[in-house]
């Protein structure tokens, strides 16, 4: 199983934080530069998807008095080790003699290290200057320990920088400042959060996505330790597709990386075929067989000739025959797992076909795209209790129709009900993508914008299918480590070529790369 972390609220966070650093100030020490070189280190990263850092980066920095400053700090020197010219600009709420000790111990030595490029204001000056043009904007304000309201200058100082649209990153350290257990109406506005440590709920909650951004959830020392025991609501190591990267036994061959079977594609959307079908071979199924409406099979077969390409009898609108179903089923007992979904055409013949599918074929089961609609997942119900585990990959409007819930109303305990009444594992694709077994809910923090194109949910479908033909005994670690995978190859792209000029299955090598990495 991959490694999850509780959801905490912002008390519970503020006692277990107390718990593990004890007071001990050399093991809160360690915790903040710990902190502060992963989020340097995701900055540098991150900031990558923009452009190029300039020859003379500018940052600015928001510093309260606790250790989110410090953290800033400590981020700023590690990036200072990467960008021999970075600038830093800190504005300061409190004076500097009130910087708790810790903080002030990275700040002096971010001074000894930037000397001359380091410019330090109050609220006031920084509000009279006239504006130079920063590439990144630090939060650390304020922590967990924040209640609202904002104190007047922060507040000022936080409409100023939400107002700026010519800062090109801006980001915020474990919260936004001003969202806590509640939240004030200036609060920090983020491109990115990231959180070290210890994963807070209000930057997972749906209602705060325009404050959080994408949230980076940061594993570092001393929390990697967390029990997960008998939460509901979890966070999924960043990493969790690592585990994935391992020798291959000497005395492997093709059938012992599982044979998927796809159904997929039509006349009216051949390229889902091709894009599922490719994702499960760049996922390392050792066989794959697609089978598609009429002449597809044939058209696509060039595209991916790896895989085997198996033609079904189509009706005139572009769906499957009855017959269809004969033949996927019979090419089932040679596999280890189906895929239903990507690209087909929903006519009432082929909504009869794959009910026949669903409830004749024991494999484990991935039903995505097309095959998400209430006809076909009520037949989920039906299969025998000996059949394979199911595997629903949704995005939030698919969800919705399936569940009934308005989608700016979806919860996780929505998700929760809703996979354990179907007795299945549901992807809710998304920002973060949720899991749920239907006894908990996962975020999976890895993946972003890029990934906002026809065609990803297929490639994805494609990985899922493959993970779980090679571990159907634990279904839900497959679709832990397929999101994760593709999220963080997703990220890998955006950071190479951007996350605007780029296609669909550009993110294909980047599976590849990132397992590796």
């Amino acid at each position: 199983m991959s490694q999850l972390y509780p959801l905490l609220t912002i008390d519970e966070a503020r006692v277990f934080e107390s718990e593990v650093l004890g007071g001990d100030e050399l093991q809160t020490l360690e915790a903040m530069v710990n902190a502060g070189q992963a989020i340097g280190i995701a900055i540098l990263n991150d900031f990558q998807e923009i452009r190029d850092w300039s020859e003379f980066p500018q940052v600015l920095v928001l510093a309260g008095k606790g250790l989110n400053s410090g953290d800033a700090f400590v981020a700023c020197s590690l990036m200072r080790e990467a960008l021999e010219d970075l600038q830093v600009t800190v504005v300061m709420t409190e004076e500097e003699s009130n910087l708790s000790k810790l903080a002030a111990g990275a700040f002096v030595k971010l001074r000894t290290e930037l000397r001359d490029d380091l410019e330090i204001l109050d609220v006031e000056a920084y509000l009279a200057q006239e504006p130079v043009i920063y590439d990144v904007v630090l939060d650390g304000l304020y922590g967990h320990g924040f209640r609202p309201p904002l104190r007047k200058s922060a507040a000022e100082l936080l409409q100023h920088v939400n107002n700026r649209t010519d800062i090109l990153l801006k980001a915020a350290i474990d919260l936004p400042s001003g969202l806590g257990a509640d939240k004030d109406p200036d609060s920090f506005v983020a491109d990115f959060t990231y959180i070290p440590g210890v994963a807070k709920a209000p930057c997972f909650n749906p209602d705060n996505a325009n404050l959080v951004g994408r949230v980076r959830f940061l594993e570092i020392d001393p929390f990697l330790d967390q029990s997960s025991a008998e939460r509901l609501e979890l966070v999924a190591s960043p990493r969790s597709h690592m585990q994935l990267n391992q020798l291959r036994s000497s005395q492997s061959d093709k059938r012992s990386y599982g044979h998927c079977l796809i159904l997929a594609g039509s006349n009216e959307m051949p390229g889902a075929a091709i894009m599922a079908t490719l994702g499960s071979l760049h996922a390392g199924a050792g066989l794959v067989t697609t089978c598609t409406a009429g002449n597809v099979a044939s058209q696509n077969a060039g595209a991916a000739p790896e895989a085997m390409w198996r033609a079904l009898p189509a009706t005139n609108e572009g769906g499957l025959e009855m017959e269809a179903a004969r033949i996927v089923v019979k090419e089932a007992q040679k596999c280890h797992a189906l895929l239903i979904g990507p690209g087909l055409i929903l006519d009432r013949t082929t909504v009869a076909a794959l009910n026949r599918i669903i409830r004749e074929i024991t494999l484990p089961l991935v039903l995505d795209a097309s095959a998400l609609i209430l006809d076909i997942v009520g037949s989920v119900i039906d299969r025998p209790s000996s059949a394979g585990p199911v595997i629903l990959t949704p995005h939030l409007g698919e969800f919705a129709r399936l569940s009934g819930v308005a989608a700016a109303n979806v919860r996780n305990e929505h998700l929760i009900e809703f996979s354990r009444k179907y007795r299945a594992i549901t992807v809710l694709k998304g920002s973060p993508t949720r899991i749920s077994d239907g006894k908990r809910c996962i975020d999976v923090p890895t993946g972003g914008p890029v990934l906002a194109r026809g065609g990803s949910g297929d490639i994805l479908a494609g990985i899922v299918t493959t993970l779980l033909a090679q571990s159907p005994e634990d279904p839900l670690s497959a679709a832990i480590q397929a999101v994760s995978w593709h999220g963080a190859s997703a990220d890998a792209l955006a950071r190479d070529r951007g996350a605007t000029a780029v296609r669909t299955t550009d993110i294909l090598p980047y599976l590849s790369s990132t397992l590796r990495a």
